[in-house]
């Protein structure tokens, strides 16, 4: 029984009405975000907290007044170590196991300087068997490119023709040289030859910048060129074929096909 005077109150009822009670609760503070140090840049806090000081830059400004932070040490470093490292991959000076990335490729500088040399100064005592039977590909691809940036600049634009002329020319050549000799010789080593030996075409078609070899200038440079090239390649396919006694016969298809690349060059 319930004492007189009492009431609901006291168990938080009155007149039969709940009676609730509610405290707003204060929203937290979020905690301050600190810079979070990046690749090649040291961050060191210092003394005062986050009102004094904080974190400092060990390797530039980072209040956007003094530049862009520079590299630390230890990224320089590495950066030195991949780039030896990369050097010594293309070169072949890392393991010893391990032939270099050029070498797997078929790039030989000094072979394409050799041929080169001997293309300009066609020489049969410069010659090396090693050199002459590196049937690379880079020196051609030079040397045509070369030819169709150099008539680009004359607003000739010659890429589909120095192809086809090329192509055409080689299966030609190639089907008679092995007609011509016992031996006998593989395309490839053909179309390196033909490349290396269009050089004094690139040559004629810059001196035709400056000159116009449609005239009296032509009669005189264009078969001196057409010669060059014949005779260069010539000597190569005769030290290939080992057929001395056919040069001159060699030299006539040949002529043909740099008599094509010395019309696109003039006209």
């Amino acid at each position: 029984m319930r004492a007189p005077g009492d009431t609901d109150d006291a168990y938080g009822f009155g007149n039969g009405t709940p009676s609730y009670s509610y405290t707003p609760q204060q929203p937290q503070q979020a905690a301050p975000q600190l810079p979070q140090p990046t690749g090649g840049v040291g961050f060191q806090p210092q003394p005062g907290g986050y009102g004094g000081g904080g974190w400092e830059s060990t390797s530039g400004s980072m209040d956007g007044g003094g530049g862009p932070p520079e590299p630390s040490e230890g990224m320089r470093k590495r950066n030195l170590s991949a780039s030896w490292n990369l050097s010594q991959t293309l070169l072949g000076e890392g393991e010893e196991d391990e032939p270099p990335i050029l070498e797997e490729l078929g790039i030989n500088f000094s072979h394409i300087v050799s041929k080169t040399r001997a293309v300009l100064w066609p020489r049969r005592s410069k010659l090396d068997q090693e050199v002459i039977d590196d049937s690379d590909f880079a020196g051609p691809l030079i040397f045509c490119f070369a030819l169709a940036a150099v008539l680009l600049l004359k607003g000739k634009v010659q890429f589909s023709y120095i192809y086809v002329v090329f192509v055409t020319g080689l299966l030609a050549l190639w089907a008679v040289l092995n007609l011509m000799s016992m031996k006998g010789i593989d395309i490839y080593r053909t179309a390196s030859v033909l490349g290396y030996c269009l050089l004094p075409i690139v040559l004629l078609a810059a001196l035709s910048l400056p000159l116009d070899l449609t005239g009296a200038w032509g009669a005189l440079f264009v078969p001196l060129t057409v010669f060059w090239c014949s005779n260069a390649a010539a000597l190569f396919f005769v030290i290939i074929l080992q057929a001395d006694d056919q040069r001159w016969l060699l030299l006539y298809p040949v002529m043909l096909f740099y008599t094509g690349f010395a019309l696109i060059t003039i006209f």
